[in-house]
């Protein structure tokens, strides 16, 4: 990574801060990543940015925002869209979202220290460096943090307005719909951190925000149904109806697994996940088939005579978001693996090989053939029981797609394209106690995958899923590889204090923060303590 020769001159006293520490460590896994691609080298990677807690990190050092670090931001940006890292772009999200928010905190500062601070609340290198998306972003966020009077999504409504009503030029538009477009499907990949909640959009507020998007397009000459735009429409839209189930997924999530899975785990590094037509329910999949028999309940006369055969291949695997019961335990398995948020996706994520060729007028020193290690397509919802607000959420998904410029027979193709994997998420009433959440993967006939095995049951997957779980419940033989895995973790990403159940091995930065719990506000355990560093 030549960023200090190419893009921005490096400070010499880069790293000053604890913010530009992690960045330069980012950098680095990042290119571990690209040159050893493997479930080892993802974790580790994955690790760095997949903060939960608001107390995970800490503002140590010099308070700044560089050229530099302004030129790492968009080059790590620029690898997590070639590489299909969605937590690596939301984690810069996240740092902006920080940055941003101390910057202002910084600002009310400046009187009392007599500094002469020309930026004041403002980061120009932000405002003249970023890439659009981040741009975007920033002004956006800048906005609501500053003025207090909207919410976000209703302030990054009222932002990209502004924005449109100056913009003049064919490349002004096209501008902002990249720019928009790509934000919404980035933060639409969020994994359900403490630090993402002004994301979580309310039903009514993404009605807006894609009726904006659906305009946008349209002014900007681009088709919905033409890949990329295709493709990012159909993941922003699934992701944030989806997640927007059962209030964003803010419940623990766990995977009940008996003790021989469990004993063979530390070993293999594997997770087993079945073809959608093997699970174990008979109804699988025809729940949301069932509803199209009957169209009286469908207003638009493009959603009708529905197909639903499947045009590839899918694997699901099963969690629950019902912690510590005797029946799951009983039905599923003694061994409970316990995580906070969806870096679920990302871990059970295959990694493809994707091979490209030199392209004709290509700079003679590139290699004829090179390849590009990214992170297989997942996507993740809680279950719906209930017939009722499944087809309540059905209409709704019809009126989004409804809003884009396409003809009825495009805007049928778009929803059958979403209806193949939508017809995983409901089930039948009598399975609603398992509260189950699903992650399911998309592969392809002709992709390469690595560290992949299958059988005629199982796609095996590498993973460290459970030899890195947020916290353990039950009599679990991988107990000690689990604890010392964790331990080793904790220890090269210690930042500041946190609370540690010793009994179900839970960290957790903001539990402390007020006052000492008496109780692990996990398992409810009383053998917790505070760790202040690590040795």
């Amino acid at each position: 990574m030549e960023i200090e020769e190419k893009m921005a001159d490096k400070p010499e006293d880069w790293p000053a801060n604890a913010r530009e520490c992690t960045l330069e460590a980012i950098c680095e896994k990042v290119e571990e990543f690209r040159e050893n691609p493997s479930y080892k080298t993802k974790e580790v990677l994955l690790s760095l940015v997949c903060n939960h807690d608001l107390n995970q990190s800490t503002g140590i050092g010099l308070m700044r925002v560089t050229e530099y670090e302004v030129a790492i931001i968009n080059y790590l940006y620029m690898v997590g869209a070639v590489h299909q890292i969605n937590s690596l772009k939301v984690y810069l999200y996240d740092l902006i979202t920080e940055t941003t928010r101390l910057q202002k905190i910084m600002s009310w500062c400046n009187p009392v220290l007599g500094a002469n601070d020309e930026e004041g609340v403002r980061i120009c290198t932000y405002e003249e460096g970023l890439m659009l998306p981040l741009k975007l972003y920033h002004f956006a966020y800048h906005k609501y943090t500053i003025e207090k009077e909207l919410s976000f999504a209703e302030q990054l409504f009222s932002v990209v307005n502004e924005i449109v009503k100056v913009s003049r030029t064919e490349d002004e538009i096209d501008s902002i719909a990249f720019a928009y477009s790509s934000l919404l499907y980035d933060i639409s990949n969020m994994y359900g951190s403490k630090k993402e909640r002004i994301w979580e959009f309310t039903r009514e507020e993404l009605l807006e925000l894609f009726e904006l998007e659906a305009k946008l397009l349209k002014k900007n000459n681009q088709s919905p149904i033409v890949r990329p735009t295709k493709g990012v429409l159909i993941m922003q839209i699934s992701n944030f109806i989806l997640k927007s189930r059962n209030n964003y997924n803010e419940d623990y999530i766990c995977k009940y697994l008996p003790k021989d899975v469990a004993r063979a785990s530390i070993t293999n590094h594997q997770i087993w996940m079945k073809k959608t037509e093997l699970l174990n329910d008979k109804r699988e999949q025809k729940v949301i088939p069932e509803f199209f028999g009957d169209t009286s309940w469908i207003k638009y006369d493009w959603v009708k005579n529905i197909d639903f055969t499947a045009t590839r291949t899918y694997y699901v695997s099963c969690f629950s978001k019902e912690i510590n019961s005797d029946e799951m335990q009983n039905d599923y398995g003694q061994c409970l693996y316990g995580y906070k948020n969806d870096r679920i996706i990302d871990l059970v994520a295959p990694i493809g090989i994707m091979k490209l060729k030199k392209k004709d007028g290509a700079d003679n020193d590139l290699p004829d053939t090179m390849e590009r290690p990214y992170i297989s397509q997942v996507i993740a919802f809680d279950v719906l029981y209930d017939e009722i607000e499944a087809k309540k959420e059905l209409e709704y998904l019809f009126d989004v797609i409804n809003m884009f410029d396409m003809s009825n027979a495009e805007k049928k193709q778009f929803l059958q394209e979403i209806l193949q994997y939508w017809i995983l998420s409901v089930k039948d009433y009598k399975w609603h106690e398992e509260k189950e959440r699903r992650y399911v993967i998309f592969l392809y006939d002709n992709y390469d995958y690595k560290e992949i095995e299958f059988d005629d049951t199982f796609l095996k997957i590498k993973t460290s899923l459970f030899l890195t779980p947020d916290f353990i419940i039950g009599d679990n033989p991988g107990r000690w590889e689990i604890m010392r895995q964790l331990d080793a973790k904790r220890k090269a990403l210690f930042s500041r204090e946190y609370l540690l159940c010793t009994d179900c091995l839970m960290q957790d930065h903001d539990a402390a923060v007020m006052r000492m719990p008496k109780v692990c506000p996990v398992c409810g355990s009383s053998n917790i303590k505070m760790v202040y560093h690590e040795e």
